[in-house]
């Protein structure tokens, strides 16, 4: 079991480039509180892991504390090939009793996967985001420059897909975070959590047609995905929230 957020930086090897990435972004910006764990296991860790969620489950007093997981497929095929699946994940999972049966399962399943890849399952705090954004540290398309996008929206984004609504976009120049184009969306609508999960609630009049965030955060976003791209050593997508003022890097994957 690691517990990324304390910058163990575990070898991608080990428990997949996702998760190694993230842990060694700890050092440019801050990371939710989380563990990690892979199965099969080279070693008998896994009450250690579950130890580790249901910490991170009794944060936020008397009520059980939210979650997000994620289950992430690498490694290798039987004839040597690359084993790429799609990422799993859930988002707000709220108490020990819920969390620890969406891990087992993950682990359980890749326990009985008939090839030799393996499965990192990634637990981290839920971040309750006033703003979400992805962004692509190289965006695709015929461009002038070498610009990264970046795509912003008041509350909470779902794992692996834009936030909900309309977005705010931009285009980065990637030499020095010059803004070269940005289209504010008319915003209506938002996802953000309650004590049942999930919802969409109506966007207050004032923040719809608002850009959800300051230039300066933008370039903020940019500068991390380029750090993540060194650090990866190819393009990147990552999701990114803001919360009181402060930036957190929740997934960092190599763009398709």
């Amino acid at each position: 079991m690691y517990r990324l957020h304390l910058g163990v930086h575990p070898p991608a090897g080990v428990v997949g480039p996702e998760a190694a990435v993230l842990s060694r972004l700890g050092r440019w910006c801050a990371i939710p509180r989380s563990v990690c764990g892979v199965a099969p296991s080279p070693a008998p860790c896994g009450e250690h892991f579950l130890e580790g969620v249901r910490e991170l489950t009794r944060r936020g007093g008397t009520r059980d504390a939210a979650v997000d997981i994620r289950a992430v497929p690498f490694g290798s095929a039987p004839g040597g090939a690359g084993w790429r699946e799609g990422s799993w994940v859930s988002r707000h999972i709220i108490g020990a009793d819920d969390a620890l049966a969406v891990v087992r399962e993950h682990l359980s399943r890749s326990r009985r996967c008939r090839s030799t890849g393996r499965t990192a399952v990634v637990v981290e705090e839920f971040i309750a985001a006033d703003a979400s954004a992805h962004v692509h540290s190289r965006a695709r398309g015929r461009f002038e420059e070498a610009v990264a996008l970046v795509r912003a929206a008041h509350g909470v984004a779902v794992g692996g897909v834009d936030p909900v609504g309309a977005a705010d976009t931009y285009l980065v120049r990637r030499t020095d975070l010059n803004i070269l184009v940005e289209w504010f969306a008319d915003k209506y609508r938002q996802l953000v959590p309650t004590p049942a999960g999930l919802a969409e609630r109506p966007l207050p009049e004032a923040l719809r047609d608002r850009p959800c965030l300051p230039e300066r955060r933008i370039r903020d976003m940019v500068r991390i995905g380029l750090v993540a791209e060194a650090v990866m050593g190819r393009p990147v997508r990552m999701e990114l929230a803001w919360k009181n003022g402060v930036v957190y890097v929740l997934w960092c994957e190599a763009a398709g």
